[in-house]
């Protein structure tokens, strides 16, 4: 039997600073928070004890499964840092949410990525060097 393999869905807010993309997650929390009247139909349609819906309701979010729970709202810096601690802890896909999508998938591919692989090839390469015992 093949291994379990595990996946994170999560919306990301990534800027030079974190102060910045707090700024953007605040943008995005009161545009979502226009959908109010939906989200009691939602909750009205939903049995109380489901766990995600419990966990969803503690904190404001933007994005669906979870959204900005994830904490990939962040300098370029953080995100690229919690994404490779999720891909240590197990992680092999990540399904990503943006918004607006194509600029905030792009600032992410130039901006995140290379971090997060920078950060890769320095562990691998810390790796190669650690004494064997």
């Amino acid at each position: 039997m093949p291994p379990l393999r595990f996946g994170l869905s999560a919306f990301v807010v990534a800027r030079e600073t974190r102060e910045q993309a707090q700024a953007a997650h605040e943008r995005l929390l009161s545009l979502a928070a226009k959908d109010a009247p939906m989200k009691v139909i939602q909750k009205q349609n939903t049995d109380p004890k489901v766990v995600m819906m419990q966990t969803m309701q503690k904190t404001p979010r933007v994005g669906s499964n979870g959204g900005t729970a994830t904490g990939l709202v962040g300098s370029y810096d953080e995100v690229a840092a919690r994404i490779e601690a999720f891909h240590a802890a197990g992680i092999e896909l990540f399904m990503l949410q943006f918004q607006p999508f194509e600029a905030e998938m792009r600032r992410f591919a130039h901006e995140v990525i290379p971090r997060v692989r920078a950060r890769q090839s320095a562990g691998a390469a810390e790796r190669l060097v650690q004494p064997s015992h």
